[in-house]
């Protein structure tokens, strides 16, 4: 009787306002509304608090850490930090080595070479800039290359309109062997690490380095200023006992074809060492443990223990990861996180609690999992209000829950150390402090 009671009851708050209720989103919608004021309700109630009390509060949420790798994929132009920092410098070029790498590089070589090693954190270090001299085509007899050298034509030193060295951070929609046809960009492309401070102000410093943080050594380029573009042509050998040097190969083919240049499948017109970035492992950034009430049918035992989960949003210009690992789902209702059941990713039944009873916290093993969103998202609110966490209770509505400043917490974020509540024990009994969190966002309850 109850049962029916209460269905009738939302039938009716479904209902209000609308000519039809064969809408599932009308239904939907209306549902959340209703189960939202349910909960405000529900949690003033059980904490004995009111809105006052929690105007401003973040739940926890200034902490969910948002990293940009967009920003930290860069050079470090810091030279007087990277000892202090950890990293072992390469040492200046000696005059053995460079005999050496001149040696093999003033050599022809094949059209394309393919890169050896595969690096994140690297150091580049100028070798030689050179200085052979190439004529355009509009320096010859009608543009003609067959015709000779027109009177009193005038060189240009290859080396001189090398102006920018990259790495391609992003591979193109292209195959290795067709790269040095991939001309068709201005300076370094948008997807493209700029080494900068690798210019002719270099062109005789053999000591000029820059270290390239969470870059790339699968392809090199060049930017050549004669032509505007960016040409993928490099040579990579590995020479004993010295390490691993680039070459290029200077040439032009602009969109003004007199301005073509042709190649000599040379690769000492630039040549660069490049040294893997070692001493340093990056600080892994911690996690913070997100614990949540899914909002099911009945009044909430506020054990905030439905789904727990680790989590931390990583961007990449407009992509955001979420890297989550999932410890818990003490609900009996079907919950999905970015379109992944939380019962199904443990391997258990929906109607199965997981790792939430006395002395069982750790029963099953956390599963890591990530999900992608997109959009452009200004801080962790934003993108965790983005991640789709959706309960179905049983009649069929779903919901979805979300955290906003101000409002009752339908999930929270902790320190990732901190332990979850047993099951169907009210996080007010299992940390007493938690109820002075609520009216002060000071109070580290988890501490107790």
């Amino acid at each position: 009787m109850k049962k029916l009671i209460f269905n009738l009851f939302l039938a009716l708050m479904l209902c209000v306002g609308f000519t039809s209720c064969h809408s599932n989103d009308v239904d939907t919608v209306n549902y959340n509304e209703y189960k939202q004021q349910t909960f405000i309700a529900d949690f003033n109630n059980t904490f004995g608090v009111s809105a006052n009390d929690y105007a401003n509060h973040q739940w926890g949420m200034n902490i969910v850490p948002l990293i940009d790798v967009t920003t930290t994929r860069t050079a470090d132009p810091r030279g007087n930090e990277w000892e202090k920092n950890g990293y072992t410098v390469p040492g200046n070029i000696s005059t053995d080595e460079y005999n050496a790498v001149m040696q093999r590089f003033n050599t022809v070589g094949d059209e394309s070479y393919e890169s050896l090693v595969d690096w994140n954190t690297f150091f580049v270090q100028q070798v030689h800039k050179g200085t052979a001299t190439y004529y355009p085509r509009n320096q010859y007899v009608d543009n003609d290359y067959s015709k000779g050298l027109k009177a009193g034509a005038q060189p240009i030193t290859g080396s001189d309109h090398m102006d920018w060295l990259c790495t391609v951070a992003t591979q193109k929609e292209v195959t290795i062997q067709y790269w040095p046809l991939v001309t068709e960009i201005q300076q370094c492309d948008p997807y493209d690490d700029h080494i900068f401070d690798f210019n002719n102000s270099q062109s005789n410093d053999y000591g000029g380095r820059m270290l390239m943080i969470n870059s790339n050594t699968n392809i090199f380029g060049y930017k050549n200023s004669e032509d505007s573009k960016v040409h993928y042509n490099f040579r990579m050998e590995y020479i004993e006992p010295y390490g691993y040097f680039v070459g290029f190969d200077f040439y032009g083919n602009g969109g003004n074809p007199n301005q073509d240049i042709e190649r000599d499948y040379i690769y000492n017109d630039w040549i660069v060492k490049i040294v893997p970035g070692t001493g340093v492992t990056p600080p892994d950034v911690e996690r913070v443990r997100i614990m949540a009430e899914d909002l099911g049918p009945s009044t909430s035992d506020f054990d905030y223990n439905d789904v727990v989960f680790d989590i931390k949003f990583i961007k990449n210009g407009n992509t955001y990861t979420a890297d989550i690992i999932l410890q818990a789902a003490g609900g009996t209702l079907p919950l999905t996180i970015g379109g992944r059941e939380v019962h199904d990713l443990f391997g258990v039944s929906t109607n199965t609690m997981v790792n939430t009873y006395p002395g069982r916290h750790h029963e099953l093993d956390p599963v890591p999992f990530t999900i992608t969103l997109t959009g452009n998202y200004a801080n962790a609110w934003d993108a965790i209000n983005a991640l789709p966490i959706y309960v179905q209770n049983p009649n069929g509505q779903v919901i979805q829950l979300t955290i906003n400043p101000g409002v009752p917490a339908e999930m929270f974020a902790v320190p990732a150390t901190t332990d979850w509540s047993d099951e169907r024990v009210s996080i007010r009994y299992q940390y007493p402090t938690f109820v002075d969190w609520i009216r002060d966002s000071t109070i580290q309850w988890w501490e107790e």
